[in-house]
């Protein structure tokens, strides 16, 4: 039987969008102190986010994760990310449908991309607060050393 009522027609959703930037293109002091809250924001880190490559992450005009590059003998580094998905409240993540997991996903797709394009053989990122279940999932495994505290790392060969 057919309907009498048309369902209401669903909107687009927000794509994520990921650019490349480096020292010409400032990120906001705003913004720092949102992906990098409290005492996380460090003068070092400042530091590298001032100036090293970064892959950000987008939703419309919000930047919504950040994450610092720099190749380094044949591997990738990324010794910072930053993520603060907007307030469902805020209409953002209901209008794009994304969740915290997807950003993560799209900021290190980009970063394994440039990787690979750089010729890097592997990815070793300082991780995100995130299950360490879902970035083994994507390939990562943990690395421990008492001196430098941890990282995870991915071969991309």
């Amino acid at each position: 039987m057919a309907s009498l009522h048309s369902p209401a027609p669903v909107s687009d959703p927000s794509p994520l969008d990921v650019r490349v930037t480096g020292p010409d293109i400032a990120l906001s002091d705003g913004d720092l102190r949102r992906l990098f809250p409290g005492s996380s924001l460090t003068g070092v880190r400042l530091d590298r986010l001032r100036e090293w490559p970064r892959a950000v992450v987008t939703l419309g005009d919000d930047i919504v994760a950040v994450a610092t590059c720099r190749k380094s003998e044949g591997e990738m580094r990324v010794p910072d990310i930053g993520i603060d998905i907007p307030a469902m409240e805020a209409g953002y993540a209901a209008a794009c449908r994304c969740s915290e997991r997807d950003v993560i996903n799209t900021l290190l797709d980009a970063v394994e991309l440039a990787s690979i394009a750089g010729g890097c053989r592997r990815v070793i990122v300082s991780p995100p607060r995130v299950s360490a279940g879902f970035l083994e999932r994507r390939g990562y495994v943990r690395v421990n050393e008492r001196c430098a505290g941890g990282w995870i790392e991915k071969s991309l060969a």
